[in-house]
């Protein structure tokens, strides 16, 4: 397949292959990737520009476009910010590889969510 007609997946996949530090930053980062499609998502659906969603944060315009660019993974609190202001849901299930993540959900389910000022949160872990 030539390299114009390869899908940036694939482009992905074969620089995991070839090379094992890029793969394991891909993966460190992969929550900051999916809470930047997240963030773009929102920007796009409501159409705002980056200055207008970092007047809803409440950041600096710089601070979005590091968010929205997947490259750094966000802090707790950044999270939590950003669901409080925009209603947003944004979730990370850690589970060691080759276990489903399900335990957020399942605690959830079991035990409810803790309301913290205006935002719902579920922490769980498993016993060791």
């Amino acid at each position: 397949m030539a390299a114009s007609t390869k899908t940036f997946d694939a482009l992905v996949a074969e620089e995991q292959i070839a090379d094992p530090g890029f793969r394991a930053e891909w993966q460190r980062l992969a929550p900051a990737r999916e809470f930047a499609a997240t963030l773009l998502r929102y920007r796009a659906k409501h159409d705002l520009s980056q200055r207008a969603l970092a007047e809803q944060l409440g950041v600096s315009q710089p601070r979005v476009v590091k968010l929205e660019s997947g490259e750094h993974n966000p802090e707790i609190d950044t999270i939590i910010n950003a669901v409080r202001r925009l209603g947003i849901e944004f979730c990370l299930d850690v589970a060691p590889t080759g276990r489903k993540p399900a335990l957020v959900t399942a605690r959830a389910q079991k035990q409810g969510a803790i309301d913290h000022d205006d935002v719902s949160v579920v922490a769980a872990a498993s016993a060791v």
